[in-house]
């Protein structure tokens, strides 16, 4: 058996436990905690490690265990919450969470997986800025409606310095995608398609690096748009999209919208199809958003753009 260890990762501190031994330890979350914690898994054998996706405070440990040597694996927390309902456990603090992931770790498979790329997780990181910067530049504008005119001078000041701050990131994205010749020509292929623009096409490209890479049936899931069977015995259930990205589920959905209601081509005659058949808008808008993302992967997969791909 693999020796494996789970770590729960805050922002000050790394709770560690090993699994089955019963071995634990906390460090600090610097550069002299990840040397001390290396060393002390090596001294115990542990091979294999699993971390919990925390915001980016797993970044540097995961980094650090890599390159010595140890492999890591980054989970979704909620599969490993399910694991400790499924168990029955219901306490929760750093320590037990820690025993808890080196258990849900050992009970993994662990696929074969691809060294972190750090300029796409800086780019990753502007692209989630820039969407939190656009939201709540909706916010102050929908607050500003109906608010005294001193309070909508304030907001309307708020809301310029959010669209500064908006376009400096847009260009700060721009020139390191132009800097990348390969992320550069797969946003300018995504950008052929109905429906994606710059901004849609640089966040599938970005946040979803798998586009083109794998099934259309995987890609969907990645996303959150593939339906799940909700069947048992003789009884069929409606089917429902679960899961996914959610940053990318919402870019894509702004696409599928564009390609369905203001553009011509195969989406908005399947869209056309749908709701002829009955179906409610937006369960037509989530089939466009399969349809889209699908046929997106495989024109990346075959290298080619939407105009030369069969509708």
């Amino acid at each position: 058996m693999v020796t494996t260890a789970g770590i729960d990762c805050g922002k000050c501190f790394l709770d560690v436990a090993v699994v089955f031994s019963g071995d634990k330890i906390r460090v600090a979350n610097t550069p002299d905690g990840h040397q001390n914690l290396v060393a002390w898994l090596a001294r115990r054998g542990v091979a294999f490690v699993g971390l919990e996706a925390s915001g980016g405070y797993e970044r540097p440990i995961r980094d650090a265990l890599r390159t010595a040597g140890v492999s890591v694996r980054i989970f979704d927390p909620a599969r490993v919450r399910y694991f400790a309902k499924a168990k029955g456990q219901r306490a929760k603090n750093d320590t037990i969470d820690a025993a808890l992931i080196a258990e849900f770790t050992a009970s993994q498979v662990a696929p074969a997986t691809t060294p972190p790329d750090p300029a796409r997780e800086e780019l990753a990181g502007l692209i989630k800025a820039r969407r939190l910067l656009v939201d709540k530049r909706v916010d102050l504008r929908h607050a500003s409606a109906g608010a005294p005119a001193m309070a909508q001078a304030a907001l309307e000041e708020a809301v310029k310095g959010l669209t500064s701050a908006i376009e400096a990131l847009d260009a700060e994205i721009r020139s390191r995608v132009t800097a990348q010749p390969e992320l550069a020509d797969r946003v300018a292929a995504l950008q052929t398609a109905p429906g994606v623009g710059p901004v849609v096409a640089t966040t599938l490209a970005i946040l979803l690096p798998e586009l083109g890479k794998t099934t259309g049936e995987r890609i969907s899931a990645l996303v959150g748009v593939a339906p799940f069977d909700h069947d048992s015995g003789q009884s069929h259930g409606q089917r429902h999209i679960a899961g996914g990205r959610a940053d990318v589920r919402h870019t894509l959905y702004i696409a599928a919208e564009v390609a369905a209601t203001h553009c011509k081509g195969a989406i908005a005659d399947f869209y056309v199809q749908l709701k002829g058949r009955g179906k409610p808008s937006k369960v037509a808008l989530t089939a466009c958003m399969r349809k889209l993302i699908v046929r997106l992967n495989a024109m990346l997969a075959k290298g080619r753009t939407w105009e030369a791909d069969p509708t």
